[in-house]
């Protein structure tokens, strides 16, 4: 069902069976590709293959950039993606396609261009890198800078929802849908102001957009994104209300600090919306996916987990070692805005690039055995988490609420083990998504 009064846009401009075969179409591209054996096709096929093995596969390929079968040339070297991820010359949108980031496949066999599967500009994914840095300064007094500070209000609000959260799970209960996904959220409506009524509603909308970085380079099936695209209207329109109220009556929100730090009411209205609406499609996402790969890699550690009881101090260098071990988005996608060499490569403009964040992050020409979770590894060593232009805005976010869920759990749950295996989403090669984590208090 088409949210009510939705502008025309080019995802529901297209009917079932149009928006059904695009999708089916670039499904199919990944599912051929990945036939001849290529690594990155089949990590965006996201099925049942090994994706450890895949990591290892794009990472240890003949050369530090390679082309991809797909069209993308990819990376899974550490020196060469913090080069890509640092470069401004590569962008999240294709500079000669001014609107929608929408590519159809009428020329598909020739030029099946998969970097764009659909056009998520209306939920401000494939904004230019002057944007973001303008959102991420306007921001900075709330959410901090990259590896920053969060406001002192962030962090007393994140350390009272994390304990009544924490209270009231049972001696079973499931990390992803009892914890991580609610506190990602609660948090998120707190940073916006969202009213009591309405915070049901944010965490339903929360919840339909928890595909978008997916959906992105992977095709979803038709009614999931058909609900996404929905879902962006509807966090539009509630963060759009939200604006409007604060342009009045300003508070110590978010949207009140963004709209503050405009230089024209209309500006910094748009400004505001799009953090908004940022916070809810990646902050959410991000921050539930850091506290389950946080919790998941120390529960399989329980020495690790027994020594964050005796320093509870350790609880940051657990998350940050885990942006390591198991980043929360696996893979960032660049667009080349001009002619440029990368890795020894020569690319054009239009081409499309691919950091393996997860297979950098375990190169051991950067990391001494990086393969291992190390509690005790030096922090400042270069993981690459967190570095793109919309989840770097939610770096220190995130953070905080990682580590504030690894001391309350610690604390009120000292024995918790795994009560059977962590099922994660199909489709899902970008955020690797959680469904269901399953806990126990039972020794």
């Amino acid at each position: 069902m088409q949210t009510q009064n939705a502008p025309e846009t080019a995802e529901n401009q297209q009917t079932d069976s149009e928006l059904g075969r695009h999708l089916l179409t670039a499904r199919g591209f990944h599912w051929i590709y990945g036939t001849s054996g290529d690594p990155y096709a089949l990590t965006l096929r996201a099925e049942s293959d090994d994706p450890a093995l895949l990591t290892r596969r794009i990472r240890e390929a003949g050369t530090p950039l390679w082309q991809s079968a797909t069209g993308a040339w990819v990376t899974g070297r550490h020196g060469v993606a913090a080069q890509a991820l640092a470069d401004p010359r590569l962008a999240l949108r294709h500079a000669d396609l001014p609107g929608p980031q929408r590519h159809v496949f009428s020329d598909a066999w020739s030029n099946p261009q998969l970097c764009h599967i659909i056009p998520l500009d209306r939920a401000f994914l494939h904004a230019s890198d002057a944007d973001h840095t303008r959102w991420a300064r306007s921001a900075s007094a709330v959410l901090g800078g990259a590896g920053g500070a969060t406001a002192d209000g962030v962090r007393e609000h994140a350390e009272r929802v994390h304990r009544e959260t924490a209270d009231r799970t049972g001696d079973s209960f499931d990390l992803m849908a009892d914890y991580s996904r609610p506190v990602a959220t609660e948090a998120a409506a707190q940073l916006l102001g969202v009213p009591a009524e309405q915070r049901e509603r944010f965490a339903a909308t929360c919840l339909a957009l928890g595909v978008a970085l997916d959906a992105a380079l992977c095709p979803q099936p038709l009614a999931v994104t058909r609900r996404l695209t929905e879902a962006v209207e509807d966090v539009r329109a509630l963060v759009g209300d939200l604006v409007e109220a604060r342009r009045t009556r300003p508070g110590d929100d978010l949207l009140s600090t963004v709209l503050h730090a405009g230089s024209s009411a209309a500006s910094s209205a748009q400004d505001a919306l799009a953090v908004g609406v940022l916070t809810a499609v990646v902050g959410v996402e991000v921050t539930a996916g850091l506290i389950n790969n946080t919790l998941e890699s120390l529960l399989a550690r329980p020495v690790q987990w027994a020594r964050l009881g005796e320093n509870p101090e350790l609880a940051a260098g657990a998350v940050e070692e885990a942006l390591r071990f198991a980043p929360p988005v696996r893979l960032e996608s660049r667009i080349a805005a001009e002619d440029l060499t990368l890795g020894g490569q020569d690319l054009p403009a239009g081409a499309q690039v691919v950091v393996h964040v997860g297979a950098a992050n375990r190169d051991p020409e950067a990391f001494l055995a990086p393969d291992h979770f190390d509690l005790d590894r030096p922090a400042g060593q270069g993981q690459l988490s967190l570095s793109g232009p919309h989840t770097a805005l939610f770096g220190a976010f995130a953070r905080l609420q990682a580590e504030t869920a690894v001391r309350t759990l610690r604390e009120r749950r000292p024995v918790l083990v795994p009560d059977g295996a962590v099922l994660r989403r199909m489709r899902s090669p970008v955020l690797g998504a959680v469904l269901r984590f399953p806990l126990t208090t039972s020794a």
